[in-house]
């Protein structure tokens, strides 16, 4: 027993010089000395520029935390001379006690004034390609167990460029936060915020946030599940949830409930002007509750409820997968009066349009159901509407023959 005191005090002694040795390194030794050893390693790893622009900081205990000032990371040959990342302030901390074990607990990661451009090339390639290197992992190497207190991302933007299709997606003013981070285990308190700017959009772009409390991935990005979301765009607040295969074939399906929106205003937003209509307050409220399912590029949606200004519609949708695919609804309606949403009798009025070559491709056709309908001072009961969607526009469809 006394041979086992011994052992323990030892050991303890030993932990207790090692962590004064690295007090005292911390102290005496000016992290900035080792910037270009950093910085050549980076460059080596990865064959891309990598600067530390600005001071480095190491604090001690309970975490060993390193703290830069401005930095920057290249992009690769073949794209903009311009960096990859840049950024204003980085920390990363790692927490001593279970490095003994060959454990790491790595402290919140905190990046301030971060801006990222990710651009993909015609040929499909992108830069952030080969950042981890093409070596494959050493499946004999022991695992170890890491674990992050949180990912804390702040003033920074996003930018994404795909030279192929022709499109840019800028998000600024990003904000994300998230709870602890540990393998094979669910993201935690993760919120994310910004500006999303897209093509059309308007100038000022669409403030927007996404929240979950519990966000499940595997670690191979097959399976995703969110149990809950809450979801803001503009005016649209919603709610829901989402669970399903990520891996082709995909195969997602979920459920949602939104506020009661103003569509113009959301339509406005990203830079769609809403339909005319003859009452100028038609169009002006909308509430929805849905359950989903996308299977195989297949879409379902029923049941789905919503109210439209004064309106309450309830009924199904789906959409098959395929080439040229024709989407197919029926809708069943209370009282509607017809005369507000028709469109103004203005010669000058232009006709609604649907942006974009690819929304003017959708094909719908369906049937509308109302218990009674209002027409200037015509009233009628039991009202059957068909309508067609498709490149000559929306019009009625003349009700199906019965074969003799």
């Amino acid at each position: 027993m006394r041979y086992l005191k011994w052992t323990a005090w030892g050991l303890a002694g030993l932990i207790v010089l090692g962590l004064l040795a690295l007090a005292v390194i911390v102290w005496l030794v000016d992290p900035n000395a080792f910037k270009p050893r950093i910085e050549s390693s980076v460059r080596d790893a990865t064959g891309r520029e990598f600067a530390l622009v600005g001071g480095i900081d190491l604090e001690f205990f309970p975490w060993l935390a390193l703290r830069t000032g401005e930095g920057r990371f290249g992009n690769p040959a073949g794209f903009p001379a311009e960096p990859m990342a840049t950024w204003k302030q980085a920390q990363l901390g790692v927490r001593l006690i279970p490095l003994l074990s060959g454990n790491l607990v790595v402290d919140r990661i905190r990046l301030v004034g971060a801006d990222v451009r990710l651009t993909r090339r015609a040929d499909g390639k992108g830069n952030w390609e080969g950042i981890g290197g093409d070596e494959p992992a050493d499946p004999d190497a022991p695992e170890r167990h890491i674990t992050i207190d949180g990912l804390e991302l702040d003033k920074s933007r996003l930018l994404f460029v795909d030279e192929a299709a022709g499109s840019r997606v800028e998000i600024n003013a990003l904000r994300i936060s998230t709870g602890a981070i540990e393998p094979d285990q669910p993201f935690t308190d993760t919120d994310i915020d910004g500006v999303l700017l897209m093509r059309g959009f308007a100038p000022e772009g669409v403030q927007f946030h996404f929240g979950s409390p519990e966000i499940a991935l595997t670690r191979d990005y097959s399976r995703l599940d969110i149990e809950e979301f809450d979801l803001k765009f503009a005016a649209l607040e919603a709610s829901g949830a989402i669970a399903g295969e990520l891996a082709e074939p995909m195969k997602l399906s979920g459920n949602i409930a939104t506020n009661t929106f103003d569509p113009r205003a959301v339509l406005a937003a990203v830079g769609i002007e809403a339909p005319k209509t003859t009452d100028p307050k038609a169009l002006g409220q909308v509430q929805l509750t849905a359950t989903w399912k996308l299977d195989t590029g297949a879409i379902g949606i029923e049941p789905v409820k919503f109210r439209l200004d004064d309106t309450n519609f309830s009924g199904r949708f789906q959409r098959g997968a395929g080439k040229d695919p024709v989407g197919d609804f029926e809708l069943r309606g209370d009282v509607l009066n017809i005369s507000r949403y028709i469109p103004p009798t203005d010669p000058d009025s232009e006709p609604f349009v649907l942006p974009t070559a690819d929304l003017r491709a959708l094909k719908f056709r369906g049937v509308i159901e109302l218990e009674q309908a209002t027409y200037d001072d015509i009233e009628m009961k039991g009202v059957t509407l068909r309508l067609l969607l498709d490149e000559q526009g929306l019009r009625s469809q003349p009700p199906p023959v019965a074969k003799q």
